[in-house]
């Protein structure tokens, strides 16, 4: 009798938490902006990699320009008894500054920035592909923080 209970209280709690109606509201359907026109200072390819986290959204009633300043530093956080870095410090920093082109008002400035550390590997390609993945994650982070603040702004 027990083991029927919990098959069915089970199968209960499976049915209640399918039918939620959960959806995440970073996806393109809740998107209330497209961004029409950025202006890059900077690093060049690290703000190209944030504005290409945004999708375009097709008859969208809110176009923005995003000028973006975009700066990495790298320093060594951590050096082995002979000198050699065995551990970086990577840090992001954005400053965004988002217009409106529909009436021309300064809608968001905001410097966004994070930082995370990685240990250097013995092969050279290995540090670098690690750096590349924790920017990859930085700017996809910083992305969803400003795109989840224009959503506020526009809801």
């Amino acid at each position: 009798m027990k083991k029927f209970f919990n098959i069915v209280f089970s199968i209960y709690i499976l049915i209640l938490f399918s039918g939620c109606g959960y959806q995440p509201l970073l996806t393109e359907k809740f998107q209330k902006f497209n961004i029409k026109n950025f202006n890059i200072i900077g690093d060049r390819k690290l703000g190209q990699n944030l504005i290409n986290n945004f999708s375009e959204i097709e008859n969208a009633k809110n176009n923005l320009t995003f000028q973006v300043e975009a700066s990495k530093k790298k320093e060594i956080a951590n050096r082995s008894s002979k000198g050699t870095p065995l551990e970086y410090n990577l840090s992001v920093n954005f400053h965004i500054s988002v217009t409106s082109d529909n009436d021309g008002k300064e809608i968001l400035t905001q410097n966004f920035s994070q930082s995370d550390t990685y240990k250097a590997s013995k092969l050279h390609l290995d540090t670098l592909n690690r750096e590349r993945k924790i920017v990859d994650n930085i700017v996809k982070n910083i992305a969803d923080q400003i795109t989840i603040k224009l959503n506020l702004i526009y809801n």
